[in-house]
């Protein structure tokens, strides 16, 4: 990826955000999220950049990508400290909530910025999209987010997770969708089943 390339996502992604904090009734409950470290990011081979897709960030209030580019949470670290290893954060619901996520609250607040959330995928261009959350963050984005046809592969003999390839993302390259458990539960054995998906789809 190109300097030049790097410094464009930066402006269109910082207008982004200034755009959509700017929708909301109360701006100061807009958290920023998006990409935690662009060297990073830009130096990522073809075929390994990954967007985390998350429900909300709990009671954590204003940028995602400040909290975790110093290195996420001593208190929630099963969460973040797992979330700060990968590169890139997207929120369907941008709003602080509380502790435990109301799963009304967020596909309330993902229907009414599908399309923003659609052009903020679609802008980091990712190879592999992963879900925390399991089947409602995955639902979310299947159905109402990128509305796709595709047919989720169901958990089998190979792998006890589910995944599909999405074609609405990026229009030069197939998207892999992996529906994963919330971060806080990232243990090893997900990691495995996730590296399965990946040698099975040719993306290891």
């Amino acid at each position: 990826m190109t300097s030049e390339r790097i410094q464009q996502l930066r402006r269109d992604e910082a207008m982004m955000m200034a755009e959509w904090s700017a929708s909301f009734v109360q701006p100061c409950c807009f958290n920023t999220d998006g990409i935690v470290d662009y060297e990073r990011w830009a130096a990522l081979p073809d075929g390994k950049h990954i967007v985390v897709l998350l429900k909300e960030t709990n009671a954590l209030r204003g940028s995602l990508v400040e909290f975790l580019s110093h290195g996420g949470s001593e208190t929630y670290y099963r969460t973040w400290n797992n979330v700060a290893r990968w590169a890139n954060m997207i929120n369907l619901k941008k709003c602080f909530g509380s502790a435990r996520a109301s799963a009304k609250a967020v596909r309330q607040a993902a229907r009414q910025d599908a399309d923003r959330l659609k052009r903020q995928i679609q802008l980091y261009e990712p190879d592999i999209i992963l879900t925390g959350g399991w089947g409602l963050v995955s639902n979310i984005l299947h159905d109402e987010i990128l509305a796709d046809d595709a047919e989720w592969v169901k958990p089998n003999g190979q792998t006890a997770l589910w995944y599909y390839t999405s074609d609405s993302v990026c229009s030069e390259k197939g998207t892999l969708v992996v529906s994963m458990p919330h971060p806080n539960r990232a243990a090893k054995c997900w990691t495995l089943e996730l590296e399965k998906i990946l040698r099975e789809t040719g993306r290891l």
